[in-house]
């Protein structure tokens, strides 16, 4: 894991924390100042937790873009509260997860072990935030089979067709039957779509 963040206290607090648990080491720049393109270069991080501010400086400096980062490491936006902008913004520029720097201790670890097992996490105090309702969508979910929404629900956290079908075991035709039944239904057209549903209805919630 490597933090990035204006606040060299914060990070140490932060790598703290992280040292802490047996399943995650935070990796230490060897420079402050390095350019993050030369930090991912050498130091080859499964997550990057940041203040998207502070990142996009960083990104800028590289003469790179969000998305080229994203293909390398999986992020997490380590939002100021009162700068935070709606899950579904962070989740559509390229991040896995979206939590607030007020967020409890165990709840940001388990939203870094959950985006580096593959989630899409939007910790609950940024929905609280957001100016939109947190389940505006949930009399639509009602039209959604049990096999319909378990398909959708992984769909939103990145899995495979062929994944989902060995979960259920059943044929990746099939899921893919099931997919396209509950787009229908609940009129989405693309991926983005989807994982906004899905943080709408509370799915993504850690």
């Amino acid at each position: 894991m490597l933090v990035l963040d204006d606040n060299p206290v914060l990070i140490d607090g932060l790598n703290f924390l992280i040292n802490s648990t047996r399943q995650l080491h935070a990796i230490i720049l060897p420079q402050r100042n390095q350019k993050l393109c030369e930090a991912i270069e050498k130091l080859e991080p499964d997550v990057i937790v940041a203040d998207p501010n502070f990142l996009d400086g960083l990104v800028s400096e590289c003469g790179l873009q969000l998305q080229d980062l994203r293909a390398r490491t999986k992020l997490i936006a380590y939002c100021d509260a009162r700068e935070t902008q709606s899950g579904e913004t962070y989740i559509n520029r390229g991040y896995s997860g979206v939590v607030t720097k007020t967020v409890a201790s165990p709840r940001l670890l388990r939203a870094i072990k959950s985006v580096h097992a593959g989630d899409v996490v939007i910790d609950e105090t940024v929905l609280a935030l957001s100016d939109r309702p947190s389940r505006p969508c949930a009399i639509d979910q009602r039209k959604l089979s049990m096999k319909e929404e378990f398909v959708l629900r992984h769909v939103a956290l990145g899995k495979a067709m062929k994944e989902i079908a060995a979960d259920i075991q059943l044929s990746a035709k099939t899921v893919e039957t099931y997919k396209y039944r509950a787009i229908k239904k609940l009129d989405l057209r693309t991926r983005s779509d989807i994982v906004n549903y899905a943080i709408s209805v509370g799915w993504l919630q850690h």
